[in-house]
């Protein structure tokens, strides 16, 4: 085991920050998961028990340490099989151990809405995407959806329909449909601005707005000195929605013109790829810290004032590389003086160890997120 002092760890590239992972042993739970030099899994663990800087754990040091669940363990195991360690393969990952039930039954049903609603989401996605070229040809979404026609028959009259589209511009049928499902499946996790229901990152970056504008007034209306936490929570959140509003701004003017995918497939591809995926990268964590506080906030302030300092201590830092992307507006010298102070402020600030009844939150806390 490593410490990193705390004040030396702004992080140069989200890789280097790792992966938050849902964890439901108390003392892992949020601990962000990287590869070391040596392709080696390693956990960061801030605040470990309480002590001061950011500590550096390889997976089979912990057992020694802390007990770990059997959630964990199943959890551990399916992500050393994932070829590549993002939010999103490891949401995949969380959310098939989540639904064997080993945390609980509500955890489990969540698990498996959210899986349901992933897959209807990208068909949905991909009916967008196909109704958006079929208007080359003259046909509409609702053409596809006279009164009457089946599912089975929107399907078919889709496909002879993108044949259409498919020889108009002189490309085989097969790989405009490989291109469609290939875009549809990058775009599924954010969403399309024309399919009237958000995706999945999307709400979250809602809800990340509700969130902030709740805990900057519950900063101004606390009197104890997690106030001071709660406005570094307040100010984090603020810095990553700007970030985040500038990408969902630029990806939505891609989607605006989805035709791209004909003429332009590589650049457009590689435009998409990235926008979503430095959204999801700047949303993970996120939905653990904001169902955390949605369960509190109703509670007494005390419960509130302990819900607060532990989420102070799970919020996401923004990297070095993000910062330097330069959306409009955004200040990057002001982002780096909040969270520094957050961190010589935390150097003396014990979160404490959570109680028995710890994995059980966490548990609650997974079903809420799904």
């Amino acid at each position: 085991m490593s410490q990193l002092i705390a004040e030396e760890f702004v992080p140069s590239t989200f890789a280097e920050r790792g992966v938050a992972v849902p964890f439901t042993t108390p003392l892992l739970s949020q601990a962000r998961l990287r590869l070391d030099r040596n392709e080696k899994f390693e956990f960061l663990l801030p605040n470990f028990t309480g002590g001061r800087g950011v500590y550096v754990m390889p997976w089979k040091s912990l057992p020694s340490v802390m007990t770990i669940t059997l959630h964990d363990r199943l959890l551990f195991e399916e992500i050393e099989a994932v070829p590549t360690h993002t939010p999103d393969t490891i949401r995949t990952a969380v959310l098939k151990v989540q639904a064997m039930g080993v945390a609980g039954p509500d955890a489990a049903a969540a698990a498996e809405k959210a899986m349901a609603e992933d897959s209807q989401y990208l068909v949905l996605t991909q009916f967008v995407l196909v109704t958006e070229l079929l208007k080359l040809v003259g046909i509409t979404a609702q053409d596809l959806m006279k009164p009457g026609t089946t599912a089975e028959q929107a399907v078919k009259l889709a496909r002879q329909s993108l044949g259409k589209v498919a020889a108009l511009v002189k490309i085989a049928p097969d790989d405009l449909s490989n291109r469609v499902e290939r875009l549809g499946t990058a775009l599924a996790p954010f969403g399309l601005p024309q399919a009237g229901q958000p995706g999945r990152l999307r709400t979250l970056l809602t809800r990340l707005e509700a969130f902030e504008s709740t805990v900057s007034h519950w900063a101004e209306t606390d009197v104890s000195d997690v106030a001071v936490l709660a406005r570094y929570v307040a100010e984090t959140a603020k810095f990553t929605l700007g970030l985040a509003r500038d990408r969902r701004a630029k990806l939505d003017t891609l989607c605006a013109q989805p035709k791209q995918v004909i003429h332009e497939e590589a650049r457009f591809m590689a435009a998409i790829g990235e926008h979503v995926g430095k959204l999801s990268w700047l949303m993970d964590g996120w939905d653990f810290i904001v169902a955390m506080w949605d369960q509190a906030r109703t509670k007494p302030l005390e419960t509130q004032q302990t819900a607060m300092s532990e989420i102070s201590r799970l919020v996401p830092i923004i990297p070095k590389e993000e910062t330097s992307w330069s959306a409009e507006g955004f200040d990057p010298e002001a982002l780096e003086k909040i969270q520094r102070r957050w961190v010589r402020m935390n150097e003396d600030w014990r979160t404490g160890a959570f109680d028995m009844e710890a994995t059980m939150r966490i548990e609650q806390i997974k079903a809420a997120v799904g």
